[in-house]
């Protein structure tokens, strides 16, 4: 493995690592973010906010700022803390972990193991440690902001008939399934990235395998155990997809879990890059 800091343009100084297929970019003087992820030589697959963008921002002076960031279901207020302080890493043989001071909205502490699995798979290890005095009752959500201008693909499962129902959808109160970036198929959901003002997220009961994004030539792929027998938040669905003008977020969540004081979870992802 190679590592070496560099001052982004974008992320200011940062931590790049990578096993000669596959690069990985870490800010560190704000976060927990990964803010870059490509083949060696290419473009980054991720969302880079600029600086001077007034969008995607809450007046207390969180930034979406793009990448890969942990949250907690279900979505509150309290998610929108500033992470504007600079993280700790520490290297390993196979990759890197990152570790985020104490988050004071939510009493919690977020970390990322980042290990490399040969050629361009990674696993990606989200972790929640509860530093406050009451139980947690949540799930880890795990979200990638990508770059603009791809295709994104989810499969479903496939059955012959069945009166009960089969798949689950949840939709914002901003979506319409009439969207023209949206298309709905028996087998899976198909969203193209266009920069229109409309925004538009789904939740999806359980995906059938890797969720796919591709774009610029390469297709980033996100897996992620699904626990069918256990319940997930936000109408029990274990993916979610949002998109703006901007990017596009590709989410899969944890199943609803207590986090006792001192203890941690984690969910984990596994990615890939295909040409």
């Amino acid at each position: 493995m190679n590592s070496a800091i560099k001052v982004h343009p974008v992320f200011g100084k940062s931590l790049f690592v990578n096993n000669g297929c596959v690069e990985i970019g870490i800010p560190l003087e704000y976060g927990l973010r990964i803010g870059h992820f490509s083949l060696c030589g290419e473009k980054n697959v991720f969302f880079e906010q600029p600086n001077d963008m007034t969008d995607l921002t809450t007046p207390d002076g969180w930034r979406v700022r793009g990448g890969h960031r942990i949250w907690l279901a279900p979505e509150s207020e309290k998610m929108y803390c500033p992470d504007n302080e600079p993280i700790r890493y520490a290297l390993l043989d196979d990759g890197v972990e990152l570790f985020q001071n104490e988050d004071p909205w939510l009493h919690v502490k977020k970390s990322v193991r980042i290990k490399f699995l040969g050629g361009a798979e990674v696993e990606v290890v989200n972790r929640v440690e509860n530093t406050g005095d009451e139980t947690l009752s949540c799930s880890v959500w795990a979200i990638s902001s990508v770059a603009p201008g791809g295709v994104e693909e989810l499969s479903f499962a496939l059955r012959d008939g069945g009166y009960d129902h089969w798949h689950r959808i949840s939709m914002w109160d901003y979506t319409s399934l009439g969207d023209e970036r949206a298309e709905y198929r028996r087998d899976g959901i198909r969203l193209t990235h266009t920069p229109i003002e409309q925004k538009y997220k789904i939740g999806v009961g359980h995906p059938n395998g890797p969720v796919r994004y591709t774009n610029n030539g390469v297709t980033f792929v996100k897996e992620f155990d699904v626990k069918p027998e256990m319940v997930y938040p936000d109408a029990n669905v274990s993916f979610e997809t949002f998109m703006c003008k901007h990017m596009v977020e590709i989410e899969s969540l944890s199943p609803l879990q207590n986090i006792a004081p001192g203890e941690t979870r984690a969910h984990t992802e596994i990615w890939r890059l295909e040409k």
